[in-house]
């Protein structure tokens, strides 16, 4: 592990002397792993509203009353 000695001289360094990032992975793997972060969440979006959009259908077919609660309706 690299340790900075003197500050000034570090925090004075010209850009180009600055070399890569200083964490592993940077560049193209970060980029890939945005692309699928983001396919999945827009993957999830569709496949949850689709489930809801049939949960939904299915009760309308149902076609409950204003008072059916009452009757203690199951599934409801």
């Amino acid at each position: 592990m690299a340790t900075v000695t003197n500050w000034i001289d570090h925090l004075n360094k010209p850009a180009e002397e600055v070399v890569g990032a200083v964490y592993p992975g940077a560049g193209s793997m970060e980029t890939t792993l945005v692309i699928i972060g983001i396919v999945l969440w827009l993957g999830w979006h569709v496949l949850t509203a689709r489930s809801e959009s049939e949960e939904l259908e299915r009760l309308s077919r149902k076609r409950y009353g204003a008072n059916d609660h009452k009757s203690n309706i199951t599934d409801w």
